[in-house]
């Protein structure tokens, strides 16, 4: 029986080790009235960094989500005590009807759908063409040297679901599937680490260096050493394709799974021509699911190569959605029907089984129990980033969790209705299925 009490102490020191270097002075210190956001200044990443270390302490999934949002929207604040109540109640099994209330007697939000919006906000054929206007242009070459080993494509748009279906798959034991990889894009290694080094995109260098560390059971600093070798060197990136690839001996096909590779075109085309007969499996989401996951996460930019900033959040979230599937459609058109596999978000949190086994078949590999309890064997999986689980390149939000939930699939329902889209993307999405 774990007393509110006792585990209020073990989250004192959580956060007392989490805000070691912190600049925080608090009268007493923290105690059970503390509140994160008020008293501490906790951030959205310091949230999931409490929660991983959390669960990483009791060695349990306790599925935050269910504190850290109430009606569809993210509580205000949190006090020490409500994160006790709360972990108590997971581990002694006796869960509550719903999370605590917010601190601020004002943060319940109450859900307004929104069933239409101004013309002015509405995405236009002018708008879309301004959003393709913004994405930087690449200069992709062939370097001539043989093809790669087959992999596997997972082609979505962000905020669709990717990095659970990257979890799925990795508790397969005849794939691969490491973080975003974030290689397509580049040239060289080096012309990448130029690319991604700034503040807000450095943390997408590290999916490279968590695959090394999972193929070759190197500690961080050798991994990082290793790809700064390769970056000093300006290796290709199809040459490092094969450097992850060559380990798995055949024996295993390597996943790669980044968002950002289907905001352009040129990208997509790229896959044929470096490897051999590789194959796709097109996820799709609802386009206002993915929008509701864009807004609510708060994200400030949704790929790395997008210049254009004067959107706004919803437009920008719909225009990023519209121009992955228009670009992922085309080059579908190109790659033979054996090669490609288009899958639902939606099928694959409300019927997992089914959709897994499908998976598994055209893949051409058995379907496993393992596939099916994403939240278990993490760290084979690769959740826990290269230094810590909030460094992990993909949607952080996935730690929040501790089950596959199929209300995501209609949680969008509550706040927006399709009336709101433009006519492009009504169109698309028809032709998707939705």
């Amino acid at each position: 029986m774990h007393t509110v009490e006792n585990v209020e102490q073990r989250v004192i020191g959580v956060i007392s080790d989490l805000t070691e270097d912190w600049d925080v002075e608090l009268e007493g210190g923290i105690g059970p009235q503390t509140t994160m956001i008020g008293d501490i200044g906790f951030a959205s990443i310091d949230f999931i960094q409490l929660v991983v270390a959390i669960e990483g302490a009791y060695k349990t999934k306790l599925g935050f989500q269910d504190l850290l949002m109430k009606n569809g929207a993210y509580v205000e604040d949190l006090s020490v005590a409500q994160i006790a109540e709360f972990v108590a109640g997971r581990l002694n099994g006796s869960l509550p009807v719903a999370a605590p209330a917010p601190v601020a007697a004002n943060t319940a939000v109450v859900a307004t759908r929104l069933t239409s919006i101004p013309e002015s906000e509405r995405v236009t054929p002018e708008k879309l063409a301004k959003f393709r206007a913004s994405i930087a242009t690449r200069k992709l070459r062939d370097d001539g040297t043989p093809k790669n080993p087959p992999a596997l494509f997972v082609l979505s748009p962000p905020r669709s679901g990717s990095t659970l279906l990257r979890v799925i798959l990795a508790g397969s034991s005849k794939l691969f599937a490491p973080p975003e990889l974030h290689l397509l894009p580049y040239n060289t290694m080096g012309e990448r680490l130029k690319a991604l080094s700034g503040e807000h995109t450095e943390h997408l260098l590290d999916g490279t260096v968590r695959a090394l560390m999972q193929l070759h059971g190197w500690e961080p600093e050798a991994a990082r050493a290793f790809v700064s070798k390769c970056e000093a060197d300006d290796m290709s990136t199809k040459a490092f394709y094969n450097l992850l690839q060559q380990p798995l001996k055949g024996e295993k096909l390597l996943v790669d799974k980044t968002p950002s590779y289907v905001i352009d075109v040129d990208i997509l085309k790229r896959i044929e021509q470096d490897f051999d007969r590789p194959l796709y499996i097109h996820l799709t989401r609802h386009p206002l699911g993915m929008i509701r996951s864009y807004e609510e996460s708060k994200l400030q930019r949704l790929m790395p190569m997008v210049q254009e900033a004067s959107f706004g959040s919803r437009e920008l979230a719909e225009l990023t959605w519209l121009t992955a599937q228009q670009n992922t459609v085309a080059a579908g058109q190109h790659v033979p029907a054996d090669r490609w596999l288009q899958i639902q978000y939606e099928d694959i949190v409300c019927n997992p089984t089914a959709s897994i086994e499908k998976i598994c078949s055209f893949a051409g590999i058995p379907y496993e129990d393992a596939m099916i309890n994403p939240y278990q064997e993490m760290d084979q999986r690769m959740t826990d980033g290269v230094d810590n689980a909030s460094k992990m390149s993909g949607d952080l939000k996935f730690h929040l969790h501790n089950a596959i939930n199929p209300d995501a699939a209609v949680r969008w329902k509550q706040f927006y209705s399709e009336d709101i889209l433009g006519a492009q993307t009504r169109e698309v999405a028809a032709s998707l299925g939705y």
